[in-house]
């Protein structure tokens, strides 16, 4: 089996910021797309004074989640990353539709720290991933074909939302104490489904009251993977766990690694131990990470793996070698 992973050098073809860039980008769009109800809480020039400048989004989210509230704003900023993104996934993603047709095979798994939902939309139109179960859980839509490869989203994704009480209206029902409301998993609406080049299929979960407020976990240099609430101060935690530990058990029985565009950012903590504290020090692992190439592949070596080599700096170059064809200039 090979395990692939990914991070946000991987998607920059397709029009996708890098987390460096991210912050400017978003505001750049955010003036140009007057905030809707559903992220009325953008961080304004006001917000920005009191926590930082979106320059440093990473640091802007830090201290956002210091504060005794930040779901409101925190939960505009994760929206208006969706509605940023959701405007650029119609674009051309060249190097993900030659990496699904050329590079990805059955048994294949792909580890993503991305939120955008360029690549399943390649995956799935090379017939080599199916929404049903490709997440890594399973959607019980009836008639729908096993996936071939696993996408696994590690930081969530922008086609992903929350049902609130698992979808069913409140007072309706009875729920012992420590039950999770988030539910056991994300719903898809109808439209991501079309997206995805999927007719007439649709979620067969209830929806109900929808976010996707929590489907997503920001670029915090103190990443939770779950949120507290009235009922469970620890909702979500079994869901990211169980994703988590899907990632982990694909990683220590990998006979390759590649990684490409992901630079093992310090503020990553969990996906730090994730990757290099693995028990699988003998597969080969391949790094493809532009100007932290060298970087990334020498903290591999340090951390105990035996068969690490740097390869092609970007993405295109190293889909040429793979596919036995001239390499493009980096961008």
């Amino acid at each position: 089996m090979r395990v692939f992973v990914l991070g946000a050098g991987a998607s920059r073809h397709a029009g996708y910021p890098l987390t460096s860039d991210l912050g400017p980008k978003l505001e750049v769009w955010a003036g140009k797309n007057p905030p809707r109800w559903n992220y009325r809480y953008w961080p304004d020039s006001e917000g920005q004074k009191e926590f930082g400048l979106l320059d440093d989004i990473e640091g802007f989210v830090t201290k956002v989640e210091r504060y005794e509230k930040p779901e409101k704003m925190l939960g505009g900023l994760r929206e208006a990353v969706c509605g940023f993104f959701d405007s650029i996934r119609a674009n051309s993603a060249s190097c993900y539709q030659q990496f699904a047709s050329d590079v990805i095979r059955g048994g294949d798994v792909v580890i993503t720290f991305n939120y955008d939902v360029s690549l399943e939309l390649e995956l799935r139109r090379a017939r080599k991933w199916e929404v049903g179960n490709g997440y890594g859980f399973d959607l019980e839509i009836f008639g729908m074909p096993k996936s071939a490869t696993t996408l696994l989203k590690l930081h969530g994704s922008t086609n992903w939302v929350r049902s609130h009480f698992g979808g069913i209206h409140a007072g309706s029902f009875s729920q012992p104490i420590g039950w999770d409301p988030m539910g056991s998993r994300p719903r898809l609406l109808p439209r991501e489904f079309q997206f995805l080049s999927y007719q007439g299929v649709a979620d067969p979960k209830p929806i109900g009251a929808v976010t996707r407020t929590h489907s997503m976990i920001l670029m915090s240099r103190n990443k939770r993977f779950y949120v507290s609430t009235s009922v469970n101060p620890r909702a979500g935690e079994p869901f990211w766990s169980a994703l988590w530990g899907q990632a982990d058990t694909a990683l220590r029985n990998a006979g390759e690694i590649t990684v490409i565009g992901y630079s093992l950012p310090v503020a990553d903590a969990e996906a730090r131990r994730l990757l290099l504290e693995t028990t699988n020090k003998h597969c080969l692992v391949t790094v493809c990470c532009g100007g932290d190439t060298d970087r990334v592949a020498k903290e591999f070596v340090r951390h105990g793996f035996s068969r690490v080599r740097s390869d092609s700096e970007c993405f295109e170059e190293w889909l040429a070698v793979q596919c036995g064809q001239v390499a493009e200039n980096c961008a």
